[in-house]
Order: structure tokens, then sequence, then C-alpha cells
């Protein structure tokens, strides 16, 4: 019932970071320990982010 290893290899990781630079250099250093492979960064925002911007609205 499951595909071989070599076939596909897939995953994620959630890093949280100050700014964008930041979280490219944490991709660089998790691809490095990680292996050959490629990398997508996302943007993804916190409840209370939503909650803050609505207070001051």
């Amino acid at each position: 019932p499951f595909t071989e290893a070599k076939e596909v290899v897939g995953g994620f990781a959630i890093l949280r970071a100050n700014s964008k630079q930041e979280v490219i250099q944490l991709a660089r250093d998790f691809l490095e320990v990680a292996g050959e492979g490629e990398c997508e960064l996302r943007q993804i925002f916190e409840a209370d982010t939503y909650a803050q911007k609505a207070a001051t609205s």
C-alpha cells in the first residue's frame, strides 16, 4: 500500500522568523541538512494578527 521512498518523498516545515531574509536563510540551512531538493516558501499569519488589526480599525 506504500509507494517506494525513491519515488515520492515529501513533507513540510513551519519556520518562524522576524523577516523575509531571515526565513530565506533558515530555508537554505534546512535544505543543507535535509539534502538535495526544492523548497517553497509561503507566508502564514497567526490568528492574533487579525485580532490586532481589527482592534485598531
